[in-house]
């Protein structure tokens, strides 16, 4: 019955892991197929926000975008939402548009890289999951003893939320901001060891 289990826990892990990794590069795919299709350049401007979504408690917002495609001067919303206004409204930006479907644009390093961060987030997690399933079976075939297999499972858990923070982190905030905030909270957590081991020794 046990075993029976740890199989079923072990399937519906791989599954999930497995629509995650599609998920990813699913999102990687379609960033990267358009910019190809949208070779043409043009500059644009942001003329209004509009209200998408609801993510928790945050309100989304999307710009929409006024420019010239040939002789024709189009509107259009783009496909990607973020939870602050990234630009200012009348802020002229450099868009990339499909010359055989001009109403098929994106905005030069705001929509892609939207999408191609949610990918990677995406690919993270299903490699994470994937990791901990094979570890997971890996230990209940070994022979290591029933406590230093808890150890070891807890810190998978550990380590995953950490690089599940960490990714999400970068997925939001950007790569720089991430290693701002970490880099921080590791000299924090450097000083609060040193501070510790100075008290012992006075102690």
């Amino acid at each position: 019955m046990k075993k029976k289990r740890i199989f079923l826990l072990i399937l519906f892990l791989a599954v999930f892991a497995l629509g995650f990794g599609i998920i990813g590069a699913g999102l990687c795919s379609s960033a990267h197929i358009q910019k190809k299709t949208c070779s043409a350049a043009a500059e644009g401007r942001v003329i209004e926000y509009r209200r998408n979504s609801h993510i928790g408690n945050k309100r989304m917002y999307t710009p929409v975008v006024e420019y010239r495609a040939g002789n024709e001067i189009l509107t259009g919303e783009t496909k990607a939402w973020s939870s602050s206004r990234t630009f200012a409204i009348g802020e002229y930006v450099m868009i990339g548009y499909n010359p055989a479907n001009p109403k098929e644009f994106y905005i030069q390093n705001f929509d892609l890289s939207i999408t191609t961060r949610l990918g990677i987030l995406f690919l993270v997690v299903s490699s994470g999951i994937l990791t901990v399933t094979v570890i997971t079976l890996l230990l209940n075939k070994s022979r290591l003893d029933k406590e230093r297999k808890q150890k070891i499972e807890a810190g998978l858990i550990v380590g995953g939320m950490i690089l599940f923070i960490f990714v999400t982190f970068i997925t939001i905030a950007g790569l720089k901001n991430t290693l701002f905030v970490f880099g921080g909270m590791g000299l924090f957590g450097l000083y609060a060891w040193f501070h510790e081991k100075r008290t012992k020794k006075k102690g």
